[in-house]
């Protein structure tokens, strides 16, 4: 995965920078609830609407990711207008937690699909 070096461009906006890092702080929220909810409902066996939401949810976060080289698009954009780096694990996660999300979140993922796989596999004997 590449590197994401800080931007050094001049402040920006601090009140943009502050919008910018809530909705970053939002998305990844959102984004840590649908992969425990998968998890949690994998370990329940449990298949319908909010599940799919779930899986919808992580599905486009991944897609984006990986999209933009492994770096939020939010993280630039937050540097351009005065971060001094613009990750939302800046914002209230420890370094070493911040710098393992996507390790840990695809394990996550992984564990979510494998639970499911094997509940819908259960169902169809």
């Amino acid at each position: 995965m590449p590197s994401h070096e800080p931007s050094t461009a001049a402040p920006g906006n601090p009140a943009l920078l502050v919008l910018i890092r809530g909705t970053h702080s939002a998305i990844f929220l959102v984004e840590l609830a649908a992969i425990a909810w998968l998890v949690l409902t994998g370990i329940a066996g449990r298949r319908d609407r909010s599940t799919a939401v779930a899986a919808v949810l992580v599905t486009a976060e991944a897609a984006v990711f990986l999209a933009n080289d492994g770096v939020c698009p939010l993280t630039p954009l937050a540097e351009r207008h005065g971060a001094r780096r613009g990750g939302v694990s800046d914002i209230f996660l420890p370094d070493p937690i911040a710098r393992t999300i996507p390790v840990w979140s695809t394990a996550l993922i992984a564990m979510a699909a494998v639970l499911h796989a094997r509940a819908l596999f259960r169902r169809r004997r």
